[in-house]
């Protein structure tokens, strides 16, 4: 998973759980009944969970690029012998 996928990923989550949370807190309070709000909030959290904890291309659009790899010293001094 790159930077931007981490970024992707954790906001994912956030409006998940919150749309999950806000929508069972309504439902709860016109019902009167406040355990509602968790089932709402375990379904938002159990989505959320499929959604983010698996390692899915669309987090990884954006990979790193790391840097080349730099020749070992001891390696360059082998060479100049050989030769």
């Amino acid at each position: 998973m790159d930077y931007q996928g981490q970024k992707l990923c954790e906001n994912l989550f956030y409006y998940i759980i919150i749309l999950f949370g806000s929508v069972g807190w309504v439902y709860g309070y016109f019902l009167q009944d406040f355990t509602y709000v968790f089932y709402s909030w375990g379904v938002g959290v159990a989505i959320s969970i499929v959604l983010c904890v698996p390692d899915w291309p669309i987090f990884n659009r954006h990979p790193v690029k790391w840097l080349e790899e730099i020749p070992n010293r001891e390696e360059g001094d082998e060479t100049k012998k050989a030769k």
